[in-house]
Parts: structure tokens; C-alpha cells; sequence
């Protein structure tokens, strides 16, 4: 991988991380996951029409179905993550969803995209997976003051590393395979989620405008960085192997425990930060 295209993965680990973080501390579900869909589909709307009126864009049925395909899974992904930081700690949820997402995204850029992995890398994922499970708490002999919080935590962040690795394989596909710009498959997803959760918001507009109302600047922080991130990877994908960028981003686990331990005084911290740290070794090897 170039070097270039690494400090940009990073600096999109930083910047993930960072949105995970706020959106750990705003409440709402559905409610927010529409907000946050609405505001983005503002922000990135003169990008993504500005690039289809100067670039064109080829509106075959194929590469329709794959934009919504991917809308509709990046729709998935908001949801659980949002439920599982409801119900657990950003320090295994955010964790267990990107430790747990590059071992599958592995296997499926392996299968569905006929890359390679060399034997080292093999290596890199069993210590992925050590690190899971001691951030899990499943090893270690960890004290939980709460173990449904735990259990749900883990469930929660298990689900959301699948549909990672689910919309990362399809991006990659989208991007490196069918040439479709990183700014459409961004932009397009925020549309489909502001449609589909469109009753949600309508039952609940109350409790939406309260919402705003509360948490707006933190809302919009979200809403920036997040594509700011999402549009880095995909750019990143265009130049390196999806099996060695999935892996790379997931440097953000360390950002994210940081984070919830010395901000949100989450407990563990010494055993989540040893398995985050044994999921970067993974990585590296990767």
C-alpha cells in the first residue's frame, strides 16, 4: 500500500472515530439516524450533482441496484450501531464492529473479489481476533459491573462489524470493479435512509425537533466528518487492495477505546486498550 494512501486511512481512522464518539453520546435511534441522513444529504448534494453533471454518469439498471443495495445496507449499519451504543459501551461496541468487520470483509474480498492473502496475514487475523475476544471481555478474566450491558454490547457490535464487511466488499466492488465515483455511492445512501425512515420521523417529529434542539451542534459535527471519512476510504480503495484498506481503517479501535474510557469513564479500560492494541498488531500484519 503507498505510503500516502496509509496516512490517509489513518487520518480516516482518527476522523471515525472521533464522529463514533459523539454519536455515542446523542440518544434518539431511528430519529437520529433520519436527522443525521437529512443534514448529510444537504451537505453532500452540490458534490454529488456537480460531479454527475461534469462526469457523467452511466443510470443502468446494474449500477442502480447497487447504489441501493449499498443505501440499504449503510441504512442496516446506522441502525444497529446506533441501538448497540444504546444499550453498551463505545469501548466494546466500537471495537467488537471494527475488530470483528476486516475478518470478515478478509474472507469476503478473498472469495468475492478473487484477492489474495499472504500467510502473514493469517497470522494478522488470529491476532484480530485475540484482541476481540479480550476486548469482549470473553478472555481475560474481566470484572463487569453489568453483564447484560456487556452481552448486548457484544452482540450489537458483532452485527454491525458483518454489515461492515458487507458494504465494504460492495464498495470496493462499485468503486474498483464498475468505476462508480466514491461521491455517488456516498451521497445516494443518505437519500434512501431519509426516505425509508421517512414514518419513523413523521410519527416522531416531537421528539425529532427536541432532538435538534438539544444536540444540533454535535448532530452537525457528525454529519461533516462522517462522509469526510467514508469518502477518504473510498478514494483510498481506488488505490490499494480493499483486503489491506478494511484492515488498515480499523486503527480507529484504539482512537475509539480512548475515547470512551477517559470521556465517557468506561470500565476495563486496561484490558479493551491491550486487545485494541493486539487488533492494530493484527493489522499491521495484515
Amino acid at each position: 500500500m503507498p505510503f500516502d494512501i496509509f496516512l490517509l486511512v489513518l487520518l480516516s481512522s482518527f476522523i471515525h472515530a472521533t464522529w463514533n464518539y459523539f454519536a455515542k453520546t446523542i440518544p434518539g435511534g431511528g430519529q437520529f439516524v433520519w436527522l443525521l441522513a437529512v443534514i448529510m444529504s444537504l451537505v453532500l448534494a452540490p458534490f454529488a450533482i456537480g460531479w454527475v453533471w461534469y462526469f457523467g454518469f452511466d443510470w443502468s439498471l446494474v449500477n442502480c441496484v447497487v447504489l441501493v443495495v449499498s443505501g440499504l445496507m449503510h441504512l442496516v449499519y446506522f441502525m444497529v450501531l446506533q441501538k448497540g451504543y444504546s444499550v453498551g459501551d463505545l469501548s466494546v461496541v466500537y471495537p467488537l464492529a471494527r475488530g470483528s468487520g476486516p475478518i470478515f470483509s478478509t474472507f469476503g474480498a478473498v472469495l468475492l473479489l478473487g484477492e489474495t492473502v499472504a500467510l502473514r496475514s493469517v497470522g494478522g487475523l488470529i491476532l484480530v481476533i485475540v484482541g476481540v475476544l479480550l476486548v469482549s471481555g470473553m478472555i481475560g478474566g474481566q470484572t463487569v459491573s453489568d453483564p447484560e450491558k456487556r452481552r448486548l454490547g457484544i452482540i450489537y457490535g458483532i452485527s454491525t462489524g458483518v454489515m461492515i464487511a458487507a458494504y465494504t466488499v460492495l464498495d470496493g466492488y462499485a468503486v474498483k470493479v464498475m468505476g462508480i465515483t466514491p461521491v455517488l455511492i456516498e451521497f445516494v445512501s443518505h437519500p434512501l435512509r431519509v426516505a425509508v425512515l421517512a414514518p419513523v420521523a413523521f410519527q416522531k417529529w416531537p421528539e425529532i425537533k427536541a432532538l435538534w434542539h438539544q444536540y444540533y451542534g454535535r448532530i452537525l459535527i457528525v454529519a461533516i466528518i462522517s462522509p469526510i471519512s467514508f469518502l477518504m476510504v473510498l478514494y483510498a480503495m481506488k488505490h490499494a487492495p480493499v483486503h489491506l484498506i478494511a484492515p488498515t481503517r480499523e486503527m480507529s479501535i484504539v482512537f475509539g477505546v480512548i475515547f470512551g474510557a477517559k470521556l465517557l469513564t468506561e470500565e476495563n479500560f486496561k484490558e479493551r486498550l491491550i486487545g485494541s492494541c493486539l487488533i492494530l498488531v493484527g493489522i499491521l500484519a495484515l
